[in-house]
């Protein structure tokens, strides 16, 4: 059949074109700091908004309706800079791309020397250009003359951002004279770390690398352990951030890629003040990046996503069913003769209710109820006029979502909790005691269905334990705990990690839904009873599927055995939902709560910085990298995941887990600590770490850091120095500047 919507499909030929290059792994297209955040911006010869070119946001591009090549951006640090590199990142209009830009630098703003003039290729919409390379002396003033576009209607740039390090940089107490620096057993040159020398390297050759026994005899390798270097105060101190200077190109493999910031007064017990998965190495030499705690980094709006995400499917992947009802296909391509029509089926329609009770919980707008019910009855009427299914665990899913949409509004309560009831009782007539008992996976229990599938008894003692809640009645409760039993005797394997089912011990094969809906049903029971054991047993899970690298090895997830596809698209979001839901639960320990909180974060702004599409807003199952839309085929499950992944990020917003520009509250922000001890847990591709700098940001001895956002009150009167975000040392009346609307705007702090 054909795909509809051929006008649109037609007219973005251009953008599918450049899209088709794209790099096979992308990096994060935005980093956390640039040296424009330390300048101030002005426009010379045109008068439009300049903030948007350098507000770490690309769907918020610059934009010159026209240019006639005399066109420059003008910044001013405060302090002089080396100039390493630099990025530009193109918008959406392969037309209004910047083709060609000098760069210009000077030490007094008066008299400039060139640089280079550049010309710009691209790799696609909204991916990186990376420049490597700059003046190797240092330079207060940066100028951008925008020479020349690709078309005659001016032009659309995303971002902008500098890279490289200030030449002096007395904002940093990491120092001789304020402490010492250490490190793990086969750290070397630690010194280095600190001697305000760029180009020498601090190491750990070698590292060691966790291993993990999949209980078959084999052994495999994840993520490097034992590897940290140490900084040392005199006396407790507050940080408000820190920073790691890069390598030289030679040892670009060795750069940390993701790692843990912990604090401690004792040396003994740790506290987590920040983590980094997946961390951008960027292509450029010797360029320092700057984390400031309790800050969002990229300006990402993962509600936005969320809507974007889902008017994709609204538009692309619905199909009317009937005269009431709705299904979404299973798959989608750019390519018409690849479109497929089919059914995404039974357990992906109940995700996509769940998808819409998400969107509802969000916006409250009645409109999603009604794509929601046109769901349930087109779910009805492709399966034969009826929610009774041949797959116990489909209904689980579909039982699941009816039940979340209950919650959401007392009308649809009225209408699905009876049906919900009908579901379960259907569920458990599934249960038998072969296999010392649980729920068979389908109706055809003497043939395939005869498996004990995790799929098809954790969603079930998650309902039990929710209709129990909903109802009062003690059966539910016993299911509940019945089926948890069967599981924790025969489900899991030594290390606590969840079967696909009770007589399959590979334990590669162990998907991350299982996982998920297996903590989800413990976080019920515990909330149902208070007894310790069901939180242990799902700590002790997620802590080593998170941290231990089992899903995530460099960072970011992605399903065991690459099955990221069909049925496989819709796991990471199931595991996503579930812990999502023991973070909101108030039942984690502070720093389990930031851990797992910051875990979460991470997934998403890799996913939206590095795997959204942001011509079409489809998103790759890989959340490092972007789909080849030429060649590939778009899976609605992954569709679904994605939004599964950016709700549960504002979720956390709404419940003031997050702050609104989605950075993360720790109670240990603003806390002096003596130790801290930057832990490396990967590198770009190596089991050798080299690292040029590691800078602390903060107050010298004692007193209180600044507060997220400009401080709003004095600093205590036993902090002796008090630094912004930024690192400058900050007093009451202490002025700063910003841009807005184009224009350097005075503010009195």
């Amino acid at each position: 059949m054909k795909c509809p919507y051929l006008n649109r499909l037609f007219a973005c030929v251009a953008c599918l074109a450049a899209s088709a290059a794209l790099p096979v792994h992308a990096q994060k297209t935005l980093t956390d700091y640039s040296i424009a955040d330390d300048c101030t911006v002005q426009g010379v010869g045109f008068d439009a908004d300049v903030t948007p070119l350098f507000d770490k946001n690309d769907l918020t591009p610059f934009i010159l309706p026209q240019l006639t090549g005399t066109e420059a951006i003008v910044l001013k640090a405060r302090r002089p800079y080396v100039l390493k590199g630099f990025t530009i990142v193109p918008a959406d209009d392969a037309d209004r791309d910047l083709k060609q830009l000098q760069l210009l630098v000077s030490t007094d703003g008066e008299q400039w020397q060139t640089v280079r003039t550049y010309g710009l290729s691209y790799t696609g919409r909204y991916r990186e250009r990376q420049f490597n390379g700059g003046p190797s002396t240092p330079f207060t003033y940066f100028k951008l003359v925008l020479k020349q576009a690709s078309g005659s209607s001016g032009v659309r740039i995303a971002d902008i951002q500098l890279q490289g390090y200030p030449v002096a940089d007395d904002d940093n107490i990491a120092t001789t004279l304020n402490g010492t620096i250490s490190g793990s057993a086969r750290a070397r040159g630690a010194a280095s770390l600190i001697d305000a020398e760029p180009s020498t390297m601090a190491e750990i050759a070698n590292a060691d690398r966790q291993q993990i026994d999949n209980f078959n005899g084999e052994t495999r390798y994840n993520g490097l352990v034992n590897a940290w270097f140490q900084y040392t105060f005199h006396e407790p101190t507050v940080i408000s951030g820190y920073a790691l200077g890069m390598t030289t190109a030679a040892n670009r493999d060795r750069r940390p890629s993701c790692w843990e910031l912990q604090a401690s007064n004792d040396g003994q017990q740790w506290t987590t003040l920040d983590i980094q998965h997946n961390a951008a190495s960027m292509a450029i030499d010797l360029y320092e990046q700057r984390y400031a705690l309790g800050t969002a980094g990229a300006r990402v709006d993962y509600a936005d996503m969320a809507d974007r995400l889902m008017t994709f499917c609204e538009d692309y992947l619905e199909r009317r069913q009937g005269n009431s009802g709705t299904y979404w296909i299973c798959d989608w391509s750019v390519d018409p003769a690849k479109c497929n029509e089919d059914w995404g089926g039974y357990w992906w329609a109940a995700h996509a209710i769940d998808n819409y009770v998400d969107s509802y919980n969000r916006t409250k707008r009645s409109s999603k109820l009604t794509k929601l019910t046109q769901l349930v009855s087109g779910a009805r009427e492709r399966n034969n006029g009826t929610l009774i299914n041949h797959f116990y665990d489909d209904m689980e899913w579909m039982a699941l979502a009816l039940l979340r949409a209950c919650d959401a509004n007392a009308s649809l309560n009225i209408q699905y909790l009876s049906q919900v009831k009908m579901l379960f009782n259907d569920i458990v007539g599934g249960w038998s005691d072969v296999d010392g008992g649980g729920i068979h996976w389908n109706k055809n229990t003497t043939g395939d269905g005869r498996y004990k599938t995790s799929c098809s008894n954790a969603p079930a003692m998650i309902l039990a334990a929710r209709l129990y809640q909903h109802t009062g009645e003690e059966r539910y409760l016993e299911w509940a705990k019945r089926i948890y039993q069967y599981m924790y005797d025969h489900s899991r394997f030594p290390d606590g990690v969840v079967k696909d089912n009770v007589t399959n011990n590979d334990h590669e094969v162990t998907f991350s839904y299982n996982q998920g809906t297996w903590v989800g049903g413990l976080l019920e029971l515990y909330k149902i009873t208070g007894e310790e054991h069901y939180r242990q047993t799902a700590t002790e899970l997620m802590d080593l599927l998170l941290f231990g690298k089992w899903y995530s090895p460099k960072g970011i997830m992605n399903e065991r055995q690459n099955y990221n596809q069909d049925d496989g698209g819709l796991f990471k979001g199931i595991f996503v939902r579930y812990l999502t839901q023991w973070i909101l639960s108030g039942k984690l320990d502070a720093d389990r709560q930031f851990r797992y909180a910051k875990w979460l974060v991470e997934q998403a702004r890799s996913a939206c910085l590095a795997a959204v599409d942001k011509t079409w807003f489809i998103i790759n199952p890989y959340w490092t990298k972007q789909y080849n839309l030429s060649n590939d085929v778009h899976d609605t499950s992954r569709q679904q995941t994605g939004m599964m992944l950016m709700e549960a990020v504002d979720e956390l917003r709404r419940a003031g887990i997050l702050n609104d520009d989605y950075s993360i509250n720790n109670p240990a922000f603003g806390q002096p600590f003596r130790h801290y001890r930057l832990v490396i847990t990967e590198t770009q591709n190596s089991g050798d770490i080299m690292l040029g700098s590691w800078k602390l940001f903060g107050a010298s001895s004692g007193g209180h850091s600044s507060a997220v956002t400009a401080p709003s009150a004095a600093p205590s009167a036993t902090a002796s120095r008090v630094y912004d975000l930024l690192g400058r040392q900050w007093h009451a009346g202490h002025s700063a500047f910003c841009v807005q609307k184009g224009r350097k705007v005075k503010l009195t702090l």
